[in-house]
């Protein structure tokens, strides 16, 4: 009975190390809910909307974008990364959505390598 419980422990503390509670996820998405779409503004070039388990990171582009994510300390690091398009198609809006853990308490954003402080921050 002893061995069990052992076991029991050492393998919860192996899953326990296993998950990653840093960021729950970080994609583009298609679709927001329409509370939020009404906070949108399209003259601002990079907003956050916030509800109470995600965040919406709006980016309006008249150029491809590519996104990426890291982690440091207390901060995610939301990377985008603008390159030319073959025709002009006019501005963009590009969503992301995020979800993170408590650990994270700071958003910051780089557009094209260079820090970018958001034109609004709404909650929805």
């Amino acid at each position: 009975m002893r061995r069990f419980i052992v076991g029991a422990i050492i393998v919860t503390g192996l899953l326990a190390g296993c998950s990653d509670p840093e960021v729950t996820s970080f994609s583009e998405v298609n679709q927001m809910p329409g509370k939020a779409w009404e906070q949108v503004d399209p003259a601002l070039s990079l907003q956050m909307l916030n509800s109470k388990d995600k965040s919406y990171i709006v980016f309006q582009s008249e150029q491809a974008v590519a996104a990426d994510y890291e982690i440091k300390d207390n901060r995610v690091i939301i990377k985008l990364e603008e390159t030319a398009r073959a025709q002009d198609t006019g501005a963009d809006t590009h969503v992301y959505e995020l979800k993170t853990d408590a650990k994270q308490d700071t958003i910051e954003v780089r557009v094209n390598g260079e820090q970018r402080p958001f034109d609004s921050v709404t909650g929805f």
